[in-house]
């Protein structure tokens, strides 16, 4: 685990809704790292992971990653995970293998697609299939209500029946990743899945402009049928008139927590903690951002993007599970809610000679059995193929307790 900047603590509130066991609190020196692992971008089947859009789930029982090949295809590959390395040298990485070739998924829903989904935005393995969610990627009428179905043999990627499309409760709000809620928190917070999105697509209206929780039942979402409404109870959830920080620019400077151009790709309660643990990455903290402006290097933005195009960086946020408790209570807001720690990561490899700005994931996914995090980080292999890079995928365990809690419960950076 290389070095981290630790933004900010809160205060930790005393707990009223969850067991003694869960009082433990996750800190970002916790995550250690095991290694990172190379994927080929030569073309399989239907796509590649040139341009990838990345969504991925690891299938610890057969070693596999499940993963969407390239943004314009949206289809999806088994590769066998032939191991990883803490080298530093790019070169010395094992490499994935191909099991499954590339096949292209959102054509084969069997409802039409009314709502033109064209974007995978999470995915969780079920009872053998996988569930998918997906969005349009410009709905400019943020009036789409589709947003999940399911793929039932991930044995037979190509051939599988697909069940949907589904329509999460909160709409796009919530239909980004899907984890595992512990056994312990289950009636607490209403389910036993997590689903949760941010603002990672256009059309801020439509968005959580910030991190979400949802909690869902997985007996709910196996019983659906196609055009049913999947119920969920919000935990955590932003919008345009509650944000997760009102300064999503940074005209101010002074904003270090979510601006516009900040994404998150997996949130999760980590086992034994109080902690929901979100990652992403995030941008224009230091130099503010600008509307299609041109950055210092040259480039014309087509959207949002920071004045200093090196200005982006990994980032997490952790937040007090305690708080999604009240929020099932009634007694806060799901908007009110704040992290009790967040800022910057450095990732192995997302500093490299070869490109002029650091590398951010594109990609995470956190594998429950196992307590494994895994990360994509986004066309950080250029050895391969110098016009077409590749991500890489980093893997990282979880070991609580590794830093002592603060004396006073308040620590500030």
């Amino acid at each position: 685990m290389k070095n981290y900047r630790i933004a900010i603590f809160a205060v930790l509130l005393p707990l009223t809704g969850i067991a003694g066991a869960q009082e433990k609190i996750f800190s970002i020196n916790d995550l250690v790292y095991e290694g990172a692992s190379r994927i080929p971008v030569s073309t399989y089947g239907e796509s590649r992971m040139g341009f990838a859009n990345g969504t991925f789930l690891i299938d610890s029982a057969r070693n596999s990653l499940f993963v969407i090949g390239h943004s314009q295809h949206m289809a999806i590959a088994e590769f066998a995970i032939e191991g990883f390395s803490r080298s530093e040298n790019l070169a010395e990485l094992p490499m994935v293998r191909n099991v499954q070739p590339f096949s292209r998924i959102l054509d084969r829903v069997p409802s039409e697609n009314v709502d033109s989904i064209n974007t995978i935005t999470g995915m969780h393995k079920i009872d053998g299939g996988i569930w998918v969610n997906a969005a349009q990627f410009y709905d400019g009428n943020a009036d789409n209500t589709d947003t999940s179905f399911f793929l039932e043999d991930l044995n037979n990627l190509g051939t599988s029946e697909i069940d949907g499309y589904f329509k999460l409760e909160p709409k796009v709000k919530s239909a980004g990743w899907v984890t595992e809620i512990p056994t312990p928190l289950q009636e607490s917070l209403g389910g036993d899945l997590i689903f949760g999105f941010a603002s990672n697509l256009p059309i801020n209206g439509r968005n959580s402009m910030g991190p979400s929780a949802f909690s869902v039942s997985k007996e709910n979402l196996l019983n659906s049928k196609s055009g049913d409404v999947i119920e969920t109870n919000e935990l955590l959830s932003f919008s345009i008139d509650n944000q997760l920080h009102p300064d999503h620019y940074n005209k101010s400077l002074s904003n270090d927590l979510w601006t516009e151009v900040s994404s998150a790709y997996t949130g999760f309660i980590v086992p034994g903690t109080n902690t929901y643990a979100v990652f992403g990455n995030s941008g224009g903290h230091e130099s503010g951002i600008g509307y299609k402006i041109t950055q210092d290097d040259g480039r014309l933005c087509g959207g949002a993007c920071p004045y200093i195009s090196s200005d982006i960086y990994n980032h997490y946020w952790l937040w007090d599970v305690e708080d999604f408790v009240k929020v099932k209570q009634g007694l806060v807001a799901p908007y009110d809610v704040r992290p009790y720690e967040y800022g910057t990561l450095e990732l192995p490899f997302e500093i490299q000679a070869a490109f002029t700005k650091p590398r951010v994931m594109i990609a995470a996914y956190y594998d429950y059995e196992n307590q494994d995090l895994y990360f994509m980080l986004g066309e950080a292999d250029s050895l391969q193929n110098q016009y077409e890079s590749a991500p890489i995928l980093l893997k990282y365990s979880i070991e609580t307790g590794r830093r002592p809690s603060a004396p006073s419960g308040i620590s500030v950076e």
